[in-house]
């Protein structure tokens, strides 16, 4: 290093720190410090407030502690050959156990499904309650049936007693079980006690079996989303006591047309509300295991779902849609697009859009529009999906004269899950995509700032014709509670998805992007992804949602694609530096939506 460049830097550095410490004037170093005068009075300097950071992603919220009891359900015991041991195949014996790869009824996929949500520990031993003390949750599967397995350990008056007590403090049991009947005697699991149990709760079950049935869910179930089909996979109904506390049939189950020998129907899943706590019973657990594979059904989303419901009620609301209300949103839209100078896309038109130019040699492309939106709640039962009129009134592009009114159509369930979207108006559709965003998906109760779920929601594709109805591409997407806020003062939850996808992930093709008039050319576009992945699409859902009614205050949706899309007209450069100004495009998309008043 050249040392005399070394010495004039340090220099440098010295000059610009003592300007920076006598306001701009040069430090004389021949001064004496200036010596306090007690004599002259000064203004005392107020504290200097601290900034609160801004919190974009909160910390994990702790996961819940889950028990599975294998005191009363053994692991598996059968040994294939020298190196494998499995669960039984005649009877129920070592079944629905951990760490068996083997037997299609292991329990291990509930565990790879659960085991990123929740402490999984299971239990070897007697209950206590210094062991219950410690878990959230606790989960009974089928214990041995002392008449199949005379070792088994039946489930005693006291433990009984203590479970009953940890529930009427807050804690939460599920006790799944299995079909009954004489054709199923080697599937039959204890069940005196475990009746006892049960009925503690309010809760019994019918020696029945639907077989291995579908059962439809559909989009406007009360109680789960995002499955069309869920495989009840050979279980029983179950009775409601007139004693339940707060019963919930979650699920109604039923023998499918399959099975023409039998008519059985009920519930399938029942929770109630002892004290505190939740007791969950579940009529069929063989729908946890190998059936979880099958290609047609989504059991284990319908798993992860239903164990949510064990979190301990934290007080949240799902969204409160009664009848007849009404919500006045105002709507802003915005977008801009970046496209160099040497990249044939610029010559694309663009019709209503503007030009920002940051500099005078460059354009960019963007779009403004705004209208006033009426959310309506129609009639509807209390379990029943919610029917939502969205009145898009003076829809219109920057200072355009306003478009007539027009509509959207939708429903939406009981936990806040938005479908059958239908709108009529050219202005409408092209809005539709982000309206979703006005009904949160708040699944339980028992959500608390840092947990996570997932949805699959629409992604709002940006185009060059930005004008034009945008692609959509379904995404599973995870929602994640960042926060308890405060807007416009009220009391808030703010929940955010977030995202970034290849472009080839979601099935984008490049036509898509472009102009009709470009995609329909004779001989076909002259345009392509230079890369199979094309680029990335990045999102972000934001709702910021009134903790007690559940309404959203202000809902935000961006998209933004960069990607590299080839002139094949144009040889490609020699450079990535000249491959970016011939081929690299930047849309962005964002929707936001702020209440303005509820009637």
């Amino acid at each position: 290093m050249n040392y005399r460049k070394c010495f004039f830097l340090v220099l440098g550095l010295v000059y610009t720190v003592s300007v920076g410490a006598t306001g701009g004037k040069i430090a004389d170093s021949t001064k004496k410090p200036a010596i306090a005068d007690s004599s002259q009075t000064s203004r005392a300097k107020k504290p200097k407030k601290e900034a609160t950071p801004f919190l974009y992603s909160p910390q994990a919220a702790p996961s819940p502690k889950l028990l599975f009891d294998y005191y009363h359900r053994k692991g598996p015991s059968t040994k294939v050959g020298n190196y494998m041991v499995t669960g039984a195949w005649t009877t129920i014996n070592g079944r629905y156990g951990w760490d068996d790869f083997v037997h299609t009824n292991s329990f291990d996929p509930v565990f790879v499904a659960l085991e990123k949500e929740y402490a999984i520990s299971m239990a070897q031993e007697p209950y206590s309650d210094a062991t219950l003390a410690t878990k959230d949750a606790v989960v009974i599967v089928n214990p041995d049936n002392p008449k199949l397995d005379p070792t088994a350990n039946v489930l005693t008056d006291a433990e009984i007693a203590m479970l009953r007590r940890y529930v009427e403090k807050g804690g939460s049991l599920m006790v799944m079980i299995n079909s009954g009947g004489e054709g199923r005697a080697a599937e039959d699991f204890e069940d005196v006690q475990l009746r006892k149990l049960a009925r503690g709760f309010g809760l019994d079950w019918n020696s029945d079996d639907t077989h291995y049935s579908d059962v439809f869910i559909g989009e406007t179930h009360p109680y789960f989303y995002d499955v069309p089909i869920f495989h009840y996979g050979s279980g029983c109904t179950l009775k409601i006591l007139p004693e339940a506390k707060n019963p919930t049939v979650l699920m109604q189950v039923a023998s499918d047309a399959g099975y023409p020998d039998r008519n059985v129907k009920g519930p399938g899943i029942v929770m109630t509300r002892p004290g505190k706590g939740k007791f969950i019973l579940v009529g069929d657990n063989g729908s946890w295991t190998g059936n979880m594979s099958r290609p047609w059904a989504e059991n284990e989303r319908i798993l992860k779902q239903l164990f949510r419901y064990l979190k301990p009620d934290q007080g949240v609301k799902t969204p409160q849609l009664p009848a007849d209300k009404s919500f006045q949103y105002e709507v802003t839209v915005a977008e801009l697009q970046g496209i160099p100078v040497t990249n044939t896309l610029k010559e694309m038109e663009h019709p209503h859009f503007k030009m920002f130019s940051p500099r005078p040699a460059t354009n960019m492309p963007y779009l403004e529009a705004t209208a006033d939106l009426t959310l309506k709640v129609g009639k509807h039962g209390p379990d029943e999906a919610a029917p939502l009129t969205a009145d898009v009134n003076g829809f219109r592009w920057f200072e355009e004269t306003p478009q007539e009114k027009q509509q959207i159509q939708m429903v939406a369930s009981r936990q806040g899950k938005v479908s059958q979207l239908v709108a009529k108006g050219q202005a409408a559709r092209w809005l539709a995509p982000d309206v979703s965003i006005l009904v949160p998906l708040l699944p339980v109760d028992g959500i608390r700032p840092g947990d996570h779920w997932e949805s699959i929601e629409n992604v709002r594709v940006p185009m060059l014709n930005g004008t034009d109805l945008p692609p959509l591409k379904p995404t599973p997407m995870s929602l994640t509670y960042i926060a308890d806020t405060e807007l416009n003062g009220r009391a808030c939850r703010l929940i955010r998805a977030t995202g970034e996808r290849w472009l080839s992930d979601l099935g984008v093709r490049v036509e898509e992007l472009l102009p009709d008039e470009e995609v329909r050319q004779v001989g076909g576009s002259r345009y392509r992804f230079f890369n199979e992945h094309g680029g990335k699409i990045l999102y972000k859902r934001e709702q910021w949602v009134d903790r007690e009614t559940g309404t959203v205050i202000k809902g935000r949706v961006q998209t933004r694609i960069v990607a590299w899309i080839q002139d094949k007209t144009v040889p490609v450069g020699s450079s990535n530096a000249v491959k970016d100004q011939q081929m690299i495009v930047s849309m962005a998309h964002s929707s936001t939506f702020t209440l303005k008043e509820a009637k």
